[in-house]
């Protein structure tokens, strides 16, 4: 699949002309993945900065992570995945993805302009379906870390309130500061589900919903490269038979 061609090809459907100005104006935005890597950390939607270029494009998240300057979103995702003072350091084998691809910092646009909007729902599904393949057949991570917390719906969680998107299994593991541990265990059987796959490549992958992750939240309720270190050693145990398959409480 070639992800800028089935962006564009959404970006030029009729019921973009449907949806806020914003959403055509502005373009998308896309991490680059081309290859399979042990953490993934996923957001909703790029932001929209003041002044920034009208234009679509995609970003390499490697050198992003590997910047010197501080960066009041990117800044507090380095600090999952390195941690100088224990000496871990999992940038590379680190990977990025919004689950959605237009540009826009307020989430209420989210939900007035587009979730209200009949045609705007096609248009999230179709970027889901985008997003579910590449992480399920480029990224296959073993830890992802959803650090929006409203972005939890799109991958199942709420699917006893009748949410089901993406529509992933979890077997709850464990409650942390920062948020609640849980291993994918299938797919949900289910019509609302966007894709008809029946199978997942993520099956035993360890997903973290976090906390709502920024420059504000506090360290407690935060992540450490420590805890995804420790996440990524228990994803090996248990997938090589070390522990028992079982979901378990972690100790």
């Amino acid at each position: 699949m070639n992800i800028r061609e089935e962006l564009d090809k959404i970006w030029t459907k009729d019921y973009i002309n449907s949806l806020p100005k914003f959403v055509a104006e502005r373009g998308f935005v896309y991490s680059k993945n081309d290859k399979e890597k042990d953490i993934l950390i996923t957001g909703i939607n790029p932001s929209f900065r003041q002044g920034a270029d009208l234009i679509s494009y995609d970003f390499d998240f490697g050198k992003t992570l590997n910047e010197t300057k501080w960066d009041n979103y990117w800044g507090p995702l380095k600090k999952i995945v390195f941690d100088c003072d224990n000496g871990i350091d999992l940038k590379n084998r680190t990977s990025y993805i919004d689950i959605f691809y237009f540009r826009e910092k307020e989430q209420k646009q989210l939900k007035n302009g587009i979730l209200k909007n009949t045609r705007g729902i096609e248009f999230l599904v179709d970027q889901l379906n985008i997003t579910q393949y590449i992480i399920e057949e480029i990224i296959k991570p073993k830890v992802i870390i959803v650090k929006n917390k409203e972005s939890a719906a799109y991958w199942g969680k709420l699917a006893e309130q009748g949410i089901i998107w993406m529509g992933y299994k979890f077997e709850y593991l464990e409650s942390f500061n920062c948020g609640e541990l849980f291993e994918i265990s299938g797919l949900i059987d289910s019509p609302e589900r966007i894709s008809d796959k029946n199978k997942t490549n993520l099956k035993g992958s360890l997903i973290l919903f976090s906390e709502h992750i920024s420059q504000y939240t506090k360290r407690e309720k935060r992540p450490t490269a420590l805890l995804i270190n420790e996440l990524l050693e228990k994803y090996t145990k248990r997938r090589t038979g070390i522990e028992n398959t079982s979901p378990q409480h972690f100790v």
